[in-house]
């Protein structure tokens, strides 16, 4: 699906690689897709380097930015994995986080008809109390407080939807050119 390159020209027209993506950065989960920036270099991080969730051997403070695109639902403990993402950050550094949208990807609908490997859903508008399930986070409800809590400050969180056509059917439009995603970008204290 390539989720990272497909969105390249998006963030760069809005200015991400200049604000966020640039100096020496980590991609976890990046699979085959790793992410380019044109100022800087980035690490890729995946299932050879270790447990994305714990991020071993990677020391504190390391990283100018952290970048995981459709890696945070596969996690076991959301808590655990952004807590060591936050980890590797440098003071200042930043946070960028692409995870599916639940009623645009799942289509409201558990387990993930189009991965089952999903272990968390994520929305902009769907609370945790509206599916009854732990493994659930609102955007402004859940993810963004925890991030908080963790130490870092969130400075943007959208809702990424570029492509998609929402009178379409139930099927995985993401397979194609369409996004249905929520971006959190938070930049870590400076005391964390």
């Amino acid at each position: 699906m390539r989720e990272t390159s497909k969105c390249e020209e998006m963030r760069r027209n809005r200015g991400d690689f200049d604000n966020y993506l640039k100096g020496e950065g980590i991609d976890i989960g990046a699979g085959e897709d790793v992410l380019k920036i044109p100022n800087g270099m980035v690490r890729p991080w995946d299932v050879p380097d270790g447990d994305a969730q714990l991020m071993a051997g990677v020391p504190d403070n390391s990283y100018d930015f952290v970048y995981s695109s459709h890696c945070l639902e596969h996690m076991r403990d959301v808590t655990q994995a952004l807590t060591n993402w936050i980890r590797i950050l440098k003071p200042g550094g930043y946070l960028y986080v692409v995870v599916p949208e639940y009623i645009l990807y799942e289509k409201m609908n558990w387990p993930s008809m189009f991965n089952p490997d999903h272990k968390h859903s994520f929305s902009f508008l769907v609370g945790r109390a509206a599916v009854n399930r732990p493994n659930h986070y609102n955007l402004e409800d859940d993810l963004m407080p925890l991030i908080e809590q963790l130490g870092a400050g969130v400075v943007r969180a959208e809702l990424e939807d570029f492509g998609f056509n929402y009178n379409a059917g139930p099927f995985d439009q993401t397979a194609r050119h369409a996004l249905a995603q929520l971006c959190v970008v938070a930049q870590k204290k400076p005391n964390v």
